[in-house]
């Protein structure tokens, strides 16, 4: 505080009670290096929103990709064969999205929801219901490849975390700020 006075009191130039004003607006020294100091906090919060934001939508596209993948895997019979022999079962379902994830997925290893269920037909699917009530994510973790010619439904749930407070309000869907990442495959399985 003491620092700051003296500052104040040579800027102001001040000889006893008699103080320059004129001469305290009229020198602009260090002005920038002030203004950079209010305005700092706030660019550098918009420039970590926008990273933020990025990375989790980077992560998102990964996550679709991943599922893709796998989910390739039950449509062309590769996964069918596998259960049958008891070595395939949702975990190591969920270990080929980590594989398929380069990496970034393996950070929510324990966040990811797996749901895969098994129709006769595209009109059977039923139609989707919120993922998160009260703050909390719902969604049954099933585990039905079906068999030949049947309709299965893919979905993925990830929760990834939110720092930025802005970027918590318009994405953040649980109570602890999360945002909600889901990827979603539907198709037919191959005759296999």
């Amino acid at each position: 505080m003491r620092i700051l006075q003296s500052v104040v009191l040579r800027r102001l130039r001040c000889t006893s009670n008699r103080c320059s004003l004129k001469s305290f607006f009229s020198d602009w020294k260090g002005a920038t290096a002030i203004e950079f100091g209010l305005i700092a906090p706030i660019l550098f919060a918009i420039v970590f929103s926008i990273l933020e934001l990025g990375l989790s939508l980077f992560v998102e596209v990964l996550l679709d990709n991943a599922v893709a993948e796998a989910a390739r895997q039950i449509r062309t019979g590769q996964v069918h064969a596998a259960a049958e022999s008891g070595e395939y079962d949702q975990a190591s379902f969920k270990k080929t999205i980590l594989e398929n994830g380069t990496g970034l997925l393996k950070a929510a290893e324990d966040r990811i929801l797996i749901n895969v269920e098994s129709f006769e037909d595209f009109g059977n699917i039923p139609e989707a219901k919120p993922l998160v009530e009260d703050g909390e994510i719902v969604m049954n973790q099933n585990w039905d490849p079906g068999g030949t010619s049947d309709v299965v439904l893919v979905r993925v749930i990830c929760s990834w975390p939110m720092i930025t407070s802005k970027m918590i309000e318009v994405f953040g869907q649980t109570s602890d700020g999360m945002r909600i990442l889901v990827a979603t495959e539907i198709f037919r399985n191959e005759p296999f």
